[in-house]
């Protein structure tokens, strides 16, 4: 009986056990939502954006006066507070330059790379003065879009197969490819696939070793590797996606026209903003995490500062 009543009693203090010291977590972190910038206007048709962490400026290509025969296409030169260092940076006609209807922008060294409707046009990005061509004509690229650099130096350009993105049935069967131009400026056929829906933007993703690709046909976020016979879904969106950039910690930017917005993608965490009609081919600032928006039909360009990712709390 008395060890009966010793074992209830050692097990009633067993369950009372030793005060809590287990610290408190820390509370979560509130929610810092992106905030616009700068605005920067009086562009002609702005479709892409590039930063140039060197010069510390974004390059803007623009399509130019919406008019037949206008031929006034441009690149623009504006720095990371929204004031325009230089309209007319690179016009076409003055110096030698040649622009038709240039869109997608990379950046290789000193080099700025433009994709200019059949051809991938080179210019010095710090004087502006024209470099070599590159044609894709006798690969009867469709439209031209987005372009990267790759991992191997060479450049990588998308064609989304359409001529114009408002009329879609007019899209060749497969038209949908990817183009890469080594460094000795040959062209190839890196990768063909249904499977990548009218491909637009393109970025390459230095943490995982692969390139994102945004579809405007369709709402899939695509990963492809050089060498690959096809592409990955690696995550989905309302569609009508034209820009895509990574930011420096590693999450995704992607814009869509299908609901006018940018969709900042950190794992399954989304967050997007509202007012980006026909939201363009996006850059990012590296210094500063902004996010240069080029809107065509606002001749705008807004830039946008993206906080910090949410940190988890610390294990205790």
């Amino acid at each position: 009986m008395l060890v009966r009543r010793f074992l209830i009693a050692a097990f009633v203090l067993a369950g009372c056990g030793a005060p809590d010291t287990k610290k408190p977590a820390p509370p979560a972190k509130p929610f810092i939502p992106p905030t616009r910038a700068a605005s920067a206007s009086g562009f002609e048709r702005p479709v892409a954006a590039r930063y140039d962490s060197a010069a510390d400026v974004f390059f803007v290509s623009n399509l130019g006066a919406d008019s037949a025969g206008a031929h006034d296409a441009f690149i623009s030169r504006v720095h990371p507070d929204g004031s325009i260092d230089s309209l007319r940076f690179i016009d076409n006609g003055r110096g030698g330059a040649v622009l038709d209807t240039p869109r997608g922008l990379a950046l290789l060294g000193d080099t700025l790379w433009v994709v200019d409707r059949d051809a991938v046009r080179a210019f010095d990005a710090r004087s502006g003065a024209p470099g070599p061509s590159v044609s894709l004509a006798s690969r009867h690229p469709v439209g031209l879009a987005g372009i990267a650099v790759g991992p191997d130096g060479a450049l990588y350009v998308t064609d989304r197969g359409l001529r114009d993105p408002a009329q879609p049935s007019s899209h060749p069967p497969k038209s949908d490819r990817v183009f890469r131009i080594g460094r000795d400026h040959a062209v190839t056929v890196a990768l063909v696939s249904d499977s990548l829906q009218r491909p637009s933007g393109i970025a390459w993703d230095r943490r995982a070793k692969r390139f994102v690709i945004v579809s405007f046909g369709a709402g899939t976020i695509l990963s492809w590797r050089p060498g690959d016979a096809q592409p990955r879904v690696i995550g989905f969106n309302r569609g009508q996606m034209d820009g895509v950039a990574i930011l420096p910690d590693g999450r995704l930017l992607v814009t869509s026209w299908k609901d006018s917005t940018l969709t900042i993608r950190d794992a399954d965490k989304l967050t997007s903003i509202t007012g980006f009609p026909s939201a363009a081919h996006i850059g990012v600032d590296t210094r500063r995490n902004r996010v240069a928006v080029p809107l065509p039909t606002k001749n705008r360009v807004d830039i946008w500062a993206i906080p910090p990712a949410a940190q988890p709390p610390s294990p205790n």
